[in-house]
């Protein structure tokens, strides 16, 4: 099996179609050099954030549970966006979610621990020769509830 390269892209470097790009051409260089890729990408730009706010304008009362399943799809938008443009540019590639990349959490919402990481699914794409795209921050506890990693605050 080809070596796996992981690869963490943060919000600014996906923060425009223009910067999608740039980090795509970067996937495809080390994807050409006989690589296995795995790409952990966070919401574009100030996405969660955004979405935090919205949320806060409709409700001050704290529903965590809710707040994990709207801002985990900022990740699902930019995982998304990444797959279209690298198959358009002829590449297979393929987004999966916390949950479909097998990321099983602790029940913390908004806080969650990653308790185990059921790497199957990843290895099958990968066997398949697809770029795989996992949305970062996010996971699943034993509800099926979507869960959020904890945030850094600076």
């Amino acid at each position: 099996m080809k070596p796996i390269m992981v690869l963490k892209f943060g919000g600014s470097s996906v923060a425009d179609n223009n910067k999608l790009k740039i980090v795509a051409d970067k996937i495809i260089d080390l994807y050409d050099k006989n690589n296995n890729i795995v790409v952990i990408l966070s919401a574009q730009g100030k996405t969660t954030d955004k979405l935090i706010k919205e949320a806060k304008e409709l409700s001050n009362q704290n529903n965590n549970r809710e707040l994990d399943a709207l801002i985990s799809a900022g990740e699902q938008i930019s995982i998304a966006k990444l797959s279209i443009l690298l198959n358009y540019l002829g590449y297979k590639a393929i987004s999966l979610t916390g949950w479909q990349a097998g990321i099983y959490t602790s029940k913390n919402n908004q806080n969650a621990i990653i308790k185990y990481i059921n790497t199957s699914r990843i290895l099958q794409e990968l066997s398949e020769d697809k770029i795989v795209i996992i949305a970062g921050f996010q996971g699943f506890n034993e509800d099926m509830d979507i869960t959020t990693l904890g945030r850094r605050r600076l």
